[in-house]
């Protein structure tokens, strides 16, 4: 299946699940769960500390504005997620997805 394919097909996919999810609660069970072990790992106090320098170097040439710093930062945010943490909410999607649709 071509790739444009495949993107137009999970995209279409991706809206009623994610508002089944969001209707359900699921969606805030989900995001809850992920910040919970995003904290309990470090990862959130790392990237609160990198971005509260970024803006300390940033004042002497007039500041940085949260779009940029965000742009900046979020690569770098994505990339670093712990894999284990990464796998866990990954299966715990990956579960509810099995129970809403049949493969």
């Amino acid at each position: 299946m071509p790739s444009v394919a495949k993107d137009s097909r999970n995209a279409a996919l991706y809206a009623p699940l994610r508002r089944r999810m969001i209707e359900n609660g699921d969606w805030d069970r989900i995001a809850a769960r992920l910040a919970r072990e995003l904290n309990e790992s470090g990862w959130i106090d790392k990237f609160k500390d990198q971005s509260k320098e970024m803006a300390r170097a940033a004042e002497s040439t007039g500041g940085i504005s949260v779009d940029t710093l965000v742009a900046e930062l979020a690569p770098q945010a994505q990339g670093e997620v712990p894999s284990a943490v990464r796998q866990e909410i990954i299966g715990v999607i990956r579960k509810l997805l099995e129970k809403q649709i049949e493969f």
